[in-house]
């Protein structure tokens, strides 16, 4: 059974444990004294984002760029008014070639750490065991790198190697951002978002006075020709125009129009995350690292939530302890002593054995006592008028006797309280 429970307990719905990387490709260095192994042989380091293997984000980045160069410059910009047509040559342009350029840069520096650039990249390094050390970093000394580092570089596991100011692994450059390439990748991101808001309000105006004064659009030369046919139009214009149809202008529009919106959004929030980054003086990295706590704990109940109830871990719920206390709120903590029998007038004698009899061991110890309610409990102190009564000397001994410390019980073999060796000289 408790075999069963166990694995229960530490893993919920027999799921694995989340994890930030996978374990394969986390690097550390082996011990000298295992020597070189080829078991333990992991990939090479990788030395920007043009090193093997492409991402397949990096090759959507590029495929859309190539598409908005091409339908900007080739189809939208020539169906401008013939006085706007240089000035969206000329500011698309700048956009798009400065975009270019810093995209480029940012992928084609190597961010990795002064001491790891200096090393060789041509071996493959050692994969990480956790048996040999707890962490890859440890006291500024890269273990899978074998070099010395500095406090802010962090071993990425996608590029296996330390890099400078680690911020995070860019998919879209397939390459790491870190303190060398940081601003060249907000440029990219930057001058990408203002081609693309740009590109966006070339293809919204060309859409819209399509359907309410289309004239506006045909007023280059090579139109002109065609005055007579409406439906014919050219594109890829001066340099190569090619006819085409009407509806490929629309929905190269309307294609152009969403795909750039949907960029707009990503790229928007990609920037404004950046900024707010650079307000509080953090990289995406040590963002993460802060907020992964409530991460996994929203992840852990949403996995909790998902589980059969037969199959989530059972928690025990504490029963708490109530302790009822007599309404008059004092509690004896001495046991109360049975009353002893007296030798008086006959009319106290009916008194005294009914004060007797409540006062045995049988009334004050009962088997279904649950609460000290039951129990009762002497409360009348010395010297008040409940002495003087009639039928009060025999409850005066033994409020006397219960104030004495330490109680003693005395049994009824003792003898009488008047007889030899009973009494108060028979306690003593």
């Amino acid at each position: 059974m408790l075999s069963t429970l166990l694995p229960l307990e530490m893993n919920i719905c027999n799921k694995p444990s989340n994890k930030t990387a996978p374990e394969k490709s986390v690097w550390t260095a082996p011990s000298q004294d295992s020597g070189p192994s080829p078991e333990l042989q992991g990939q090479r380091s990788r030395r920007n984002g043009w090193s093997w293997p492409p991402h397949p984000l990096q090759i959507v980045a590029w495929l859309l760029y190539l598409f908005f160069a091409v339908i900007g410059f080739g189809v939208l910009v020539p169906l401008l008014p013939h006085p706007w047509v240089p000035a969206g040559y000329a500011c698309m342009g700048a956009i798009f070639a400065g975009h270019l350029v810093v995209h480029l840069t940012a992928v084609s520096i190597d961010p990795a750490d002064a001491n790891v650039r200096d090393k060789s990249y041509s071996g493959p390094l050692p994969i990480f065991n956790r048996s040999q050390h707890a962490h890859v970093i440890e006291d500024l000394h890269c273990n899978l790198c074998d070099v010395d580092v500095s406090a802010r570089s962090k071993h990425c596991s996608a590029c296996n190697k330390c890099v400078c100011g680690f911020d995070h692994h860019c998919k879209w450059l397939n390459n790491c951002v870190g303190e060398r390439n940081y601003r060249l990748f907000l440029h990219s991101v930057a001058s990408a978002l203002l081609g693309v808001l740009l590109l966006v309000l070339v293809a919204t105006y060309v859409f819209v006075e399509f359907f309410v004064n289309p004239m506006q659009l045909r007023t280059n030369q090579h139109f002109e020709v065609l005055k007579n046919h409406t439906d014919v139009w050219f594109v890829f214009l001066p340099a190569a125009p090619v006819e085409t149809q009407a509806p490929a202008i629309l929905a190269l529009a309307a294609l152009l129009i969403l795909l750039g919106l949907l960029s707009t959004a990503l790229l928007g929030h990609l920037l404004c995350f950046h900024i707010y980054l650079m307000w509080h003086k953090l990289t995406t990295y040590e963002y993460i690292v802060q907020h992964r706590p409530a991460q996994e704990a929203k992840e852990t109940h949403k996995e909790l939530e998902s589980c059969p109830r037969k199959m989530r871990p059972i928690q025990k719920k504490r029963k708490r302890r109530v302790y009822r206390l007599p309404r008059s709120g004092v509690l004896d903590l001495e046991p109360p002593l049975p009353r002893l029998r007296e030798t008086g007038t006959p009319g106290s004698h009916s008194s005294s054995s009914s004060d007797s009899t409540s006062a045995s061991p049988g009334a004050y110890y009962s088997a279904s006592a649950e609460s000290m309610e039951e129990i009762p409990v002497a409360q009348t102190r010395l010297g008040s008028a409940a002495l003087g009564a009639p039928g009060a000397r025999g409850r005066e001994s033994g409020l006397a006797l219960q104030a004495r410390s330490p109680a003693v019980f005395v049994s009824p073999s003792s003898g009488e309280p008047g007889s030899p060796g009973g009494g108060e000289d028979g306690l003593l």
